[in-house]
């Protein structure tokens, strides 16, 4: 007996029910759902001469969307590291304003992962990972490294989808 194939719809039954007009967020969640569906696809079908070649490129893109959206593991265990545990507190000054107190704040903890900064004035247009090392300001160059990483993994998934997008199904 035949299975009987659901209808797509049902797959984007639950990113349907939060439909966000404003949010590129949700843009990214739908493309990634067709992207992990058409995945699965191509895993099994014969459709294309390159099927695992499609099949590898489309498991790259959807580990770049992880990273640039701030979803992938390293991202998540340097949040673990950095912010588990942490209280934050805030003491008040004499103008009204509150200030963080971070007097027994830990040092950041770095990326678990080598970022290659070298080129971040491709991304960047100038040096600010260079500039705050240079600076002393390591934890301002921590955030820069996860800013990187996630321009880098965005402009890799978008020159992805230009050069092989097209090519997929043939």
């Amino acid at each position: 007996m035949k299975k009987k194939r659901r209808n797509p719809i049902h797959a984007y039954k639950h990113l349907l029910a939060k439909d966000y007009d404003w949010d590129y967020g949700y843009l990214i969640a739908l493309e990634k759902k067709k992207l992990q569906r058409m995945h699965d696809y191509f895993k099994i079908s014969d459709i294309a001469e390159d099927n695992k070649y499609t099949t590898r490129d489309l498991g790259i893109c959807l580990k770049l969307i992880d990273i640039f959206m701030e979803n992938d593991s390293v991202h998540n265990t340097w949040l673990e590291r950095a912010y588990s545990g942490t209280r934050i507190q805030f003491r008040k000054l004499d103008d009204g304003n509150y200030e963080m107190v971070d007097d027994d704040k830990e040092p950041l903890p770095d990326i678990p992962v080598y970022v290659n900064t070298r080129n971040e004035k491709r991304f960047f247009r100038n040096t600010p990972i260079k500039d705050a090392l240079a600076e002393d300001r390591r934890e301002y160059s921590i955030h820069l490294k996860i800013s990187l990483r996630q321009q880098k993994a965005l402009h890799l998934y978008h020159m992805i989808r230009e050069y092989k997008l097209f090519g997929w199904w043939d």
